[in-house]
């Protein structure tokens, strides 16, 4: 099967999500990979820590199958990093 170029919007349409679901996702994943490494951390330390493999990590991390990954997942590392986190709403401009 030969790979296709495709825009965001193209894959979240092929995705069933929503692209500003895909953008947050990548945010999340971003912050993850940030405070990993500021903390020094390799990605089979804090897959030990998470009780989930190094290989699971690395999928997370390089944002392969952000649309399967839930916000609990990501959330969830970043506490087990340990951030808080919290919801902000704001209107639509």
């Amino acid at each position: 099967m030969a790979w296709k170029e495709l825009s965001l919007n193209e894959l979240a349409d092929s995705l069933g999500v929503s692209l500003s679901e895909i953008r947050e996702k990548q945010r999340l994943i971003d912050q993850i990979v940030k405070i990993r490494r500021m903390r020094h951390l390799s990605q089979a330390a804090l897959a030990k820590e998470l009780g989930l493999t190094q290989s699971r990590i690395a999928q997370i991390e390089s944002g392969v199958g952000t649309s399967t990954i839930s916000f609990d997942v990501l959330l969830g590392i970043l506490v087990a990093l340990g951030y808080e986190f919290k919801v902000v709403t704001k209107e639509a401009a």
